[in-house]
């Protein structure tokens, strides 16, 4: 996908792993701050794995935001590439909803020259859902 291509860039998008390290210890009380290494994979237009670095703030009613960068390496085709998602995110008990920007120059190979952002609301316990990059 180059600057000049404005073709929605589509997959199913899987949480495939969620380390969360809550600041001061994993016995600190609400309101806190944490950090989460999340994976995700992706299979459709683009096929891909990532590791998002996020940082959280939790309200005491366990509700908060949070932002996080997330390194996608991949292909679109038969070209490889990488680039990198910021993402901003608000959760509570019904899941989390949010926007993913890819960050300006950050991509390569298939991916150089990458625009877009994606929005997404995922339900409390969703493991999979569709995405979808919008230039």
């Amino acid at each position: 996908m180059t600057t000049t291509d404005h073709t929605p860039l589509t997959a199913t998008a899987t949480l495939t792993s969620w380390d969360e390290t809550p600041g001061f210890g994993p016995d600190a009380p609400l309101p806190r701050l944490a950090h989460a290494e999340v994976g995700f994979g992706y299979e459709g237009q683009l096929t891909a794995t990532s590791v998002c670095h996020y940082v959280l703030s939790y309200g005491a009613d366990g509700a908060g935001e949070g932002v996080g960068y997330e390194t996608v390496t991949g292909r679109r085709g038969d070209e490889e590439g990488t680039f990198v998602l910021r993402h901003t995110t608000e959760f509570g008990p019904d899941g989390v909803t949010g926007e993913a920007t890819v960050v300006d120059g950050s991509g390569t190979g298939a991916f150089a020259g990458l625009t877009g952002s994606s929005r997404y609301q995922i339900g409390e316990g969703t493991q999979s859902w569709e995405w979808a990059l919008q230039p």
